[in-house]
């Protein structure tokens, strides 16, 4: 997460390819500025991972993300979502790892 935020802050990985929806959604997320927010959230949130500080709230920050980017792709660009899918994955196993942490706001 602190290389793929820090990427949407300092391009250095190339982008892939799209077309349609996917590239006019995308378009209007780099111009509004949304995707420098996403871009700082991942980076901050992927460090406090690594240095285990804060880590339920910065799970809850990337779980939303993680959860929004997979729902992008699948509707606009499902040929992209195994890597969505892979950090989604990775995620929710931290917060089980985590899940005590979470009692309070999964309870009935």
């Amino acid at each position: 997460m602190v290389a793929f935020g820090f990427n949407k802050l300092i391009p250095f990985m190339p982008e892939p390819e799209m077309t349609g929806d996917a590239a006019t959604l995308m378009g209007i997320y780099g111009q509004s500025g949304f995707m420098t927010l996403i871009g700082i959230l991942e980076l901050v949130c992927g460090i406090l991972i690594l240095v285990n500080k804060f880590v339920p709230l910065a799970l809850v920050v990337l779980v939303a993300i993680l959860f929004n980017t997979s729902v992008y792709h699948a509707l606009h660009d499902p040929g992209n979502i195994a890597g969505a899918l892979v950090f989604m994955i990775l995620s929710l196993v931290l917060v089980y790892v985590h899940r005590e942490s979470f009692k309070g706001i999964i309870s009935a």
